[in-house]
């Protein structure tokens, strides 16, 4: 995939990476082709099985949503210009009557990333990318997802007893919206009380290098305020000493995503000053 001749206005801006480093997901609604989407739903359901990783095999269209300029822009931005797609690839059927899952990070085993995988919460390496061929109802099984806890580490036996969060980001998006998560978000699939299928194709993509300097379209000017959002915002209630934490890693985040330590991270009195 070349990435090199992708018009910088499909790259992301300071405020919408600042968003995804605050939240840990992103929402993208490429521009394809008529009729596409349709497509990729009508050769899904004509498969007799699960293809698994073999799915982009089978169905061939879905190059057209991975190369679109709204895509890789999006993935540029948030991987580098020489980010990879990841052989792991997964069709999620969630026909009516399917129970909603427990609330889980993706496992990190079953990946076999050359030279090991761990969970890093200031670091963006590998993105999961869900792209949904129909329009997604509440009803219909959508995507939720815990803002914010891509830079939290948790007990999973404990999230698991977790639901309904008054925060929660529940993915009804229209046909042909790609959703990239950081890998380590917490999510799950809520339950298909439609008479619909939902289908939704999860794609790995990967960082071949370490960020030397912004790939996305940053204004350095801006710097100040990006601070501010990254140690005011949050996405979700949580603990104040969890809370203080994931304001920290997501300072680093930036910094890292930058090439640079371009954001102070040393103690200062944010209480001085003018009344």
């Amino acid at each position: 995939m070349t990435t090199a001749a992708i018009a910088t206005d499909h790259r992301l801006t300071d405020d919408e990476m600042a968003s995804f480093v605050i939240r840990g997901y992103h929402v993208v609604q490429p521009d394809l082709r008529a009729g596409i989407n349709q497509e990729i739903y009508d050769a899904l359901e004509a498969l007799p099985s699960n293809p698994g990783d073999a799915v982009l095999e089978e169905i061939p269209q879905l190059n057209d949503v991975w190369d679109s300029p709204e895509v890789v822009g999006s993935l540029t931005s948030l991987l580098g210009p020489g980010y990879e797609m990841f052989p792991h690839r997964h069709c999620h059927r969630n026909a009516p009557g399917t129970p909603s899952q427990q609330i889980h990070q993706d496992n990190l085993m079953d990946l076999n990333i050359e030279g090991g995988q761990i969970r890093l919460p200031d670091r963006v390496d590998l993105v999961l990318a869900m792209y949904y061929p129909q329009d997604v109802a509440r009803n219909m099984g959508p995507t939720c997802i815990l803002p914010g806890t891509h830079v939290l580490q948790a007990l999973p036996e404990r999230m698991a007893s977790q639901g309904n969060f008054r925060d929660q980001y529940i993915a009804s998006v229209p046909a042909g919206s790609v959703v990239i998560l950081h890998y380590d978000i917490w999510h799950a699939g809520t339950a298909n009380t439609s008479e619909t299928v939902r289908y939704m194709l999860k794609f790995l993509f990967q960082r071949k290098s370490n960020p030397t300097v912004p790939s996305w379209n940053h204004d350095p000017s801006g710097n100040s305020a990006i601070r501010t959002r990254l140690e005011s915002e949050n996405p979700m209630s949580m603990q104040r000493a969890l809370s203080a934490k994931q304001k920290h890693f997501r300072t680093r985040m930036w910094n890292r995503l930058a090439g640079d330590q371009s954001l102070d991270l040393s103690y200062r009195d944010k209480w001085v000053g003018d009344w």
